[in-house]
């Protein structure tokens, strides 16, 4: 037998589920969980404890409950993790997936009794990826209301939130911004001195010579561990943008509008004014670039002729939008430059980041390769099933069987005055058999439910690879990241001439990246790299040094 699994439940219900009766009880999560454990038996799994969050939102994880069972799983208290459903852990996306990744670092296993999801092998962490990515997709539905309510905050002069900016704190009390007395002064001498003259450079020697420092802030990791940033020394792009930001004269700014604000100001609108006129008139670097173009490969992207990574890299050129060109560079040119042999170099990072994209969506349209993950998948299901479905059919039967005997022996019991004590016995009898036989086909629905569950349809498999691009420009950017992180297991470029070189193969395509074609080597945790053929996949840029479009 193997090794005993300890494994928790852990139940949620919110006083809005409640009112609405949408959620099954903590009760009933309880019991369909304590049978799935039953039914993990043969894989040692044993119950060890409960964990409930009686009328606690999913929209975080701060619930007393949680935070014990996530103490618990950074103790080594447990070994498994087992829920109603998925959303009983959280309703974002974010949370869901620093969670797993939380028990996946602890070796800790996740199963959802309802929904085909045990992490304990491939297709629950398949599941995960495609139910918790959709989950999100719903989820995203809410922005434009969340964006509208942003834009009415800010028309009424309201703070959105986020890191209030250096001179002024919070009052949460008052939910607004209040100027800070020990920055006020400091603030209030950057706008002088860019009007005397003095230009970004020069105003950051200064402050940066008299002590000053950026503003410290707390951010808490994945692990759940505080850690400061900031306190660093400013360069010329924190001046700027202090002088720039219409917050310091009483504004508060959203998207390109900007509205009187409810805060006090800190420098009048004539002061601001003037230094952002000195400061346009001396025509000052304005910025340096700031990468927001999230990187979704990061970590990812390997050079396989070198067989280091490849890490984004700004070029100092930019597009006709002023949009500075991205790049993953193999790390193996960055100590000897132009003198390195490395036939790879450098990928524009949009174009690579289509291509993949595009790949994965390439799946879709792959009906063998979505046939033989299907059958593979559905295999083991097909083959547990039928002894349950005949054990179904003999309760039935035997249900069937026993109301017949109770309705001769109430036919008996109609035609009698006096109903002798054998005859009440054998009633009664009769009544438990059937109760026992009924509760024992509930239970054993739920066994041939969850089998079923793991079977897939290959129309809404191919469904969701087909729309994949889209599900996942839904997404922030890194929800978008994150996704891409759960599902490449490794991926490879590879220099690559269409003319002389072998076809890719299987787990590989070919994409041409500017002027120059490439092999890349894609491999899925969910998917046999032998049963992954990209060929369909292949693809080639419709615009030079655009990253936008690509041709299939």
């Amino acid at each position: 037998m193997d090794k005993i699994v300890r494994a928790a439940i852990y139940t949620r219900i919110s006083n809005e589920e409640k009112a609405r009766s949408e959620s099954n009880s903590l009760e009933a999560q309880r019991e369909i969980c304590e049978h799935y454990i039953e039914v993990q038996q043969e894989k040692g799994w044993k119950f060890s404890s409960l964990y409930e969050d009686p009328g606690y939102s999913g929209k975080d994880m701060n619930r007393p409950a949680m935070q014990r069972l996530i103490a618990d799983a950074r103790a080594g208290k447990i070994d498994a993790i087992v829920t109603y459903k998925l959303d009983r852990l959280s309703r974002s996306l974010k949370d869901t997936y620093t969670f797993l990744e939380l028990l996946k670092a602890q070796n800790v296993a996740f199963a959802s009794a309802t929904q085909s999801i045990d992490t304990s092998n491939s297709t629950g962490l398949l599941m995960v990826n495609i139910l918790a990515s959709f989950a999100q997709f719903e989820r995203e539905i809410g922005v434009e209301r969340t964006a509208a309510r942003m834009a009415s905050r800010a028309e009424k002069g309201r703070w959105n939130g986020g890191w209030y900016p250096m001179g002024y704190d919070y009052d949460k009390e008052k939910k607004m911004l209040v100027v800070s007395s020990g920055q006020s002064q400091f603030i209030r001498r950057i706008f002088q001195m860019t009007c005397e003259g003095f230009k970004p450079a020069e105003i950051k020697n200064k402050l940066n010579s008299q002590g000053f420092r950026t503003s410290a802030r707390m951010v808490v990791r994945r692990n759940g561990q505080a850690k400061q940033v900031g306190q660093q020394k400013f360069d010329e792009d924190h001046v700027v943008n202090i002088v720039r930001n219409p917050v310091y004269k009483g504004f508060v700014k959203h998207k390109d509008k900007i509205y009187p604000g409810q805060h006090k100001a800190i420098v009048d609108e004539v002061l601001w004014a003037k230094a952002n006129a000195a400061l346009n008139s001396k025509s000052p670097r304005i910025l340096k670039h700031k990468d927001e173009h999230v990187h979704l490969l990061k970590g990812l992207l390997h050079c396989g002729e070198c067989g280091y990574g490849m890490t984004p890299y700004p070029a100092g050129k930019k597009d006709k939008d002023g949009n500075p060109y991205l790049y993953y560079s193999c790390i193996a040119i960055h100590p000897e430059g132009k003198d390195s042999k490395c036939k790879v170099r450098a990928l524009s990072a949009r174009e690579i980041e289509n291509a993949i994209k595009d790949a994965l969506r390439k799946i879709g349209d792959n009906k063998q390769l979505l046939e033989k993950m299907i059958q593979e998948s559905n295999r083991e299901c097909r083959e547990t099933i039928q002894p349950l479905l005949k054990k179904q059919k003999d309760l039935r039967e035997t249900i069937d069987e026993l109301t017949q005997q109770i309705r001769r022996l109430v036919d008996i019991f109609k035609q009698k005055d006096l109903v002798s004590a054998d005859l009440k016995a054998e009633y009664k009898k009769l009544l438990e058999d059937r109760e026992k036989a009924q509760t024992a086909l509930e239970k054993l629905q739920i066994d041939i439910d969850r089998r079923q569950q793991k079977t897939f349809d290959a129309e809404i498999v191919r469904k969701s690879l087909l729309y994949f691009d889209k599900t996942v420009e839904a997404l922030s950017l890194e929800d978008q990241k994150e996704l891409m992180q759960l599902l490449i297991k490794e991926l490879s470029v590879y220099p690559y001439d269409p003319n002389q070189d072998r076809k890719p193969g299987e787990g590989a395509f070919a994409t041409k990246i500017k002027t120059r074609w490439y092999k890349v080597k894609l491999a899925l945790y969910e998917v046999p790299t032998d049963a992954l053929n990209l060929e369909g996949a292949s693809s080639e840029n419709n615009q030079i040094g655009c990253g936008t479009r690509i041709r299939t």
